[in-house]
C-alpha cells in the first residue's frame, strides 16, 4: 500500500497548530491509536519518545525530525522491528489566519505489509481522523 496522504485547511495559524498539537506532544488528544507517550522530553529535532498504543499496549520507540511550526516527521518501529512506520506532517500558511496541513502515513516491514493488506481501512481511517482532530483542536485554540 502506498502512503496514505491527506490534506486539510485549518482556520488557525501555524503557530496555533504547533502549540496546541505538537509542542507539548499532546499526541493522544488527536491520534486515537495512541494511549500515551513515555520518555518524552521535548518536540525538538532528533528527540525520541515511546508511543504506547491504545488497544494493544504495544510500545513503539519513535524518533522525531522537527522544524518548529513547519514540519514534524515521526518514525519508529514495533514488534521487534517487523512493523515500521513514518508519519509526515507539514504546515503551510494560507493567507493570514489559515494553514494547509499535509499529513502522510506509511507502514513498512514484514508485519507492516500485512497490516497494510488486512488493516488498510483502519490505517486510512486513523490518518483521516488524526488530521480531522488536528484541525478541530487547532481551530478551537485559535478562537480563544
Amino acid at each position: 500500500m502506498a502512503p496514505v496522504v491527506r490534506e486539510a485547511v485549518a482556520k488557525a495559524t501555524r503557530s496555533t497548530i504547533w502549540n496546541r498539537c505538537f509542542r507539548d506532544m499532546n499526541w493522544e488528544e488527536w491520534d486515537h491509536d495512541v494511549d500515551h507517550m513515555e520518555d518524552f522530553t521535548s518536540c525538538t529535532d532528533g528527540a525520541t519518545c515511546t508511543f504506547v498504543m491504545k488497544d494493544s499496549n504495544i510500545k513503539a520507540p519513535v524518533k522525531l525530525s522537527v522544524v518548529p511550526e513547519e514540519s514534524l516527521i515521526f518514525s519508529g518501529s514495533m514488534l521487534g522491528g517487523l512493523a515500521k512506520f513514518t508519519g509526515d506532517i507539514k504546515l503551510t500558511s494560507v493567507g493570514v489566519e489559515s494553514t494547509k496541513i499535509n499529513y502522510s502515513f506509511e507502514m513498512k516491514g514484514f508485519v507492516g505489509m500485512l497490516l497494510n493488506t488486512f488493516k488498510s481501512k483502519e490505517i486510512v481511517g486513523g490518518t483521516e481522523k488524526g488530521l480531522e482532530n488536528i484541525v478541530k483542536l487547532s481551530e478551537e485554540a485559535q478562537k480563544k
